[in-house]
């Protein structure tokens, strides 16, 4: 470990589910969803160190924020916020409102899972269900109805109940929920995954054999129900609950952490890059 931040001073909570960093202007951003709050700490930060900025207060209107995506070239933050994205100005700090607000088309709002932001090629990927998953359990009775996702590709500044300009979904898709957040990489203009298993989602583990998590990778142009290009994983495959995603390009390599395995798995794929 080269550094730890922890304290009071550092305002986080107990349960950071999102990290940005921003190589640019050296500066890493998470969200404290218990705290409403958006903070931003120096690239350097260690120990005991507070944010040099704190978004909160009741004109960001921030509810429950959990996801969030930095753009470095444009100078904005974009936050999920499940029914709606909010985005703010990177260097806003203390009670800012939000710059604008997505929700998505009246008929078919919001119901987000996550977001990435491609500066390069101006566009915002929303990963969103358009159906809930129920469990009813009675006896040892249980009724299970799968969610059903798809990857949403919008402008990058549309707001209020703009309609996304391409949709990713379907059966042969074979995208269901995202097992983390998900990336883009904006030199060759790829979406990059994790794909949950097909099954309850009550936290029990699957078998090896019921496995069928999976990596997969879009292409921003993709629109319909379009299969991926490249898969790394699937049915009794080597990703078991990819949490996090991150490339390398110099050694043209993905790199997964699996939380089902307790391991960080590195995959050398050219092809990608």
């Amino acid at each position: 470990m080269i550094r730890e931040i922890a304290g009071a001073k550092t305002l986080m909570g107990r349960a950071n589910h999102s990290i940005s960093y921003d190589s640019l202007h050296d500066e890493f951003t998470i969200p404290n969803t218990l705290g409403q709050a958006i903070l931003t700490f120096r690239g350097g930060a260690n120990g005991d160190e507070a944010p040099i900025r704190v978004l909160q207060g009741p004109l960001t209107t921030l509810r429950n924020p959990d996801i969030l995506a930095v753009d470095p070239i444009h100078n904005e933050i974009f936050v999920d916020e499940n029914y709606a994205i909010k985005v703010f100005s990177r260097e806003a700090n203390g009670n800012v409102a939000p710059l604008r607000v997505l929700r998505g088309p009246a008929d078919a709002p919001l119901n987000t899972q996550g977001l990435a932001v491609d500066p390069v090629h101006n566009l915002l990927v929303v990963s969103s269900r358009t159906g809930q998953r129920r469990s009813r359990v009675s006896g040892s009775e249980r009724t299970d109805r799968a969610e059903d996702s798809r990857l949403l590709i919008f402008n990058r500044t549309d707001e209020g109940n703009a309609a996304p300009k391409a949709v990713i979904g379907g059966p042969k898709s074979r995208y269901r929920r995202p097992g983390s957040t998900f990336i883009l990489y904006p030199p060759k203009g790829w979406i990059v995954t994790s794909v949950g298993s097909q099954g309850r989602d009550d936290g029990e583990r699957l078998a090896h054999a019921e496995v069928t998590s999976f990596i997969g990778v879009w292409s921003i142009n993709d629109n319909g129900d379009v299969p991926p290009k490249w898969t790394v994983g699937g049915p009794k495959g080597a990703v078991w609950q990819p949490k996090a995603i991150a490339l390398d390009p110099k050694n043209k390599s993905l790199i997964v952490s699996d939380m089902g395995l307790n391991a960080v798995l590195t995959f050398f794929f050219p092809e990608m890059f």
